[in-house]
């Protein structure tokens, strides 16, 4: 217990105290890499146990148009899932002053849903299989170098399940239930460090605001605040120690429907006595109420898992009303001389290669004095490469459920994703 205190305080206090530490905001580096042209493709099979398999194929252009990258992704036929979408980022309004990222996205997937709480079991679980698209657009104000930015984001989308799947991948229910939403998000980020992408210098504070309107009278609104605070120090030979606090909190701002008899009604999945699977229709239904219910009690913070925090568990892991992190990273800079690359599938100009060590901790809870029990852990390495502008990174995690695989694009640990 007396190293995690110690180890949490120093994540927490030597940010700070580096910030304090600099005589000056580090000048910004200049790289050849954030103006130049980059291109990737790639076919990544997608498959679910019990449920197929699809074809997705993910290509991305950096820097297509001044700083603008445009993503895409579509889904190859036959496949038993569809995944469509197009992004761009960063597409200058008049001045690069103001700039602007959207996109839309449609898919029909299952995804996995846990019980809430740090404490869920990770082989209990339901997989509904849905259908849903969604619309996004923010604006994205900066300042002095990029140092100081405004962002304001909307996103509307609706989703309909199909049906209810167990982990085995049987058939539980066909009940089809439709929702929307339509959600902001606005916030501040205070780079103080030397360089946007690729910090090595420096501090970075950000907090993101997130009013979230459940699409009906139903379900509740809620508030989710996010708050992160980052230190880059500068380490042997152009090495960099990264240590990142992260808290996210949610408020509800209107309450839903909080009773369970009347939860039930509107969710019942038509579960019938004598079928098969009954009994795991009736558990399956269950899980669905409680989370629908915990979510109009306490919203949903940010979830923890994923390639973004606690990498070693898979994304959505673990919810609840209240979340919180602290990693430290080790990125042990390997190469950082310009190179342009033509690999087919993957080209541009390659001005670092990294390999990386990690250590994470996290939680979540429905109330925050709980925030500080039965803390998660993760760790392990990863190797990344900087082409054109963006980071693509490759990690390996370990934790208490196994390991866990990340291929990306951006670095971890970050308020805004490039990718989010």
């Amino acid at each position: 217990m007396y190293f995690l205190k110690k180890m949490l305080f120093v994540i927490v206090a030597l940010p700070l105290f580096t910030s304090v530490a600099l005589s000056q905001i580090p000048e910004r580096r200049t790289s050849k890499s954030s103006t130049e042209f980059g291109w990737f493709a790639a076919p990544t099979p997608i498959m679910i146990e019990g449920l197929g398999q699809a074809f997705p194929v993910f290509g991305m252009l950096s820097n297509a148009y001044e700083s603008t990258d445009i993503m895409m992704v579509d889904t190859l036929p036959g496949g038993d899932f569809k995944i469509r979408g197009i992004f761009f980022t960063q597409l200058p309004l008049l001045t690069n002053h103001l700039q602007l990222t959207g996109g839309s996205f449609y898919n029909k997937a299952s995804f996995i849903l846990y019980d809430r709480g740090i404490d869920s079991k990770a082989d209990e679980y339901i997989q509904p299989l849905s259908e849903g698209s969604a619309e996004f657009s923010e604006l994205n104000l900066y300042f002095y170098e990029e140092r100081m930015r405004f962002f304001y984001q909307q996103i509307k989308g609706r989703n309909k399940t199909l049906q209810i799947y167990d982990k085995e991948g049987n058939l539980l229910s066909s009940e089809q239930t439709t929702s929307s939403f339509d959600a902001v998000a606005y916030g501040l980020l205070v780079d103080l460090t030397d360089d946007v992408v690729d910090p090595r210098k420096g501090v970075r504070i950000g907090q993101r605001i997130r009013p979230v309107h459940g699409g009906s009278e139903i379900q509740s609104d809620y508030e989710v605040t996010d708050n992160s605070v980052s230190g880059y120090i500068p380490m042997f030979n152009g090495d960099t120690l990264v240590l990142n606090a992260f808290t996210s909190t949610s408020k509800i701002t209107r309450p839903g429907v909080t009773d369970e008899v009347t939860a039930r009604g509107i969710l019942n999945q038509g579960c019938v006595e004598g079928t098969p699977y009954y009994g795991e229709c009736i558990a399956a239904e269950d899980k669905i109420v409680n989370d629908f219910l915990a979510n109009n009690r306490y919203g949903t913070a940010t979830q923890m898992g994923g390639p973004n925090r606690l990498r070693s568990y898979p994304l959505g892991r673990f919810t609840a009303g209240n979340s919180s992190s602290f990693g430290i990273e080790y990125r042990m800079n390997l190469n950082s001389e310009a190179k342009e690359i033509n690999w087919y599938l993957l080209g541009g100009v390659r001005t670092l290669l990294q390999a990386a060590f990690f250590y994470e901790m996290g939680t979540v809870a429905e109330h925050r004095s709980d925030l500080t029990s039965n803390l998660k852990s993760s760790y392990g390495a990863g190797v990344r490469a900087l082409i054109s502008g963006l980071v693509y990174r490759l990690d390996l995690a370990y934790g208490d459920e196994g390991p866990g695989v990340t291929m990306f694009i951006d670095y971890p640990m970050e308020l805004k994703p490039v990718t989010e």
